[in-house]
């Protein structure tokens, strides 16, 4: 169906199935891990299926609080990531970056209203930010700004701090307009106008699989120019939400989601 562009990615497909140590079923059905399921990583793992599909090549996603998922990726207990900030290369060196921007990122600051100035002002003593456990930039950016990172499991427990004054701030990320802060729990608080950190997520996978990470990028790129990446993203956020209203309020869990509609619950649990 797409003729001789994908030969050369076939061929690299052929020899890392075929090959002896690496020839295994994970191959033909990667096990990817995902942090949390809401509308962006749904979106994400769907345009990811439709690439894997152009290899023959089945995909799934698990649920895994978010530090065991890099580890298990790292370790090959599972075949990669679904998207890190460019960094993750660096700090797990068994996983290859899959070379195509996947999704782009911004960090928000959110204080409570007519604390604008807030985190400009002089204090006595350090400022806090409530951060989203396993949100890497979120850690590297307060750090850096000299901030205190209070962690919270969930987006919930991050506006709950900061409603409650326990912290200066929040931290927040935006991913192509998908998060927590179209969310109406968030609206009584004042967004400052500037992100504190912008940043882009990639698609990892475990080096056993590293032929594939080659392959990829082209892939993903023809999607994108086919419209396909634009339709998934803008038909997931119509229905955010109601998506992401229960899952930013819900505790990490090592256990299995219960039976919602949700797309990755309906796939198989694997962070």
């Amino acid at each position: 169906m797409h003729g001789r562009k994908y030969l050369s990615a076939w061929m690299l497909i052929i020899l890392c199935v075929t090959t002896p140590s690496q020839a295994t079923e994970s191959q033909k059905e990667l096990k990817i891990a995902a942090i949390i399921d809401v509308a962006i990583t749904a979106a994400t793992t769907e345009f990811l299926q439709k690439a894997y599909q152009r290899l023959g090549v089945g995909m799934k996603t698990l649920q895994t609080p978010p530090r065991r998922a890099l580890m298990m990726a790292n370790t090959g207990m599972l075949d990669g990531d679904l998207f890190r900030i460019e960094q993750a290369a660096f700090d797990y060196p068994n996983l290859v970056r899959v070379d195509y921007p996947l999704l782009k990122g911004k960090l928000h600051a959110v204080v409570r209203p007519g604390e604008g100035n807030l985190l400009s002002a002089p204090s006595a003593k350090p400022k806090t930010a409530a951060i989203r456990l396993g949100i890497i930039i979120a850690e590297q950016t307060a750090k850096a700004m000299g901030l205190q990172p209070v962690q919270a499991n969930t987006y919930e427990q991050a506006r709950a701090l900061l409603e409650s004054g326990r912290v200066d701030t929040a931290f927040v990320a935006d991913i192509e307009g998908f998060g927590p802060l179209a969310l109406d729990s968030w609206q009584e608080f004042e967004i400052l106008p500037e992100p504190v950190a912008t940043f882009t997520l990639f698609h990892y996978l475990n080096r056993r699989h590293e032929e594939l990470a080659k392959a990829l990028p082209a892939i993903l790129a023809d999607l994108e120019k086919e419209g396909i990446k634009t339709k998934i993203l803008s038909r997931f956020r119509k229905k955010q939400k109601k998506w992401d209203s229960k899952e930013y309020s819900t505790e990490s869990s090592d256990s299995e989601p219960d039976n919602s509609p949700s797309l990755l619950k309906r796939l198989l649990y694997f962070l």
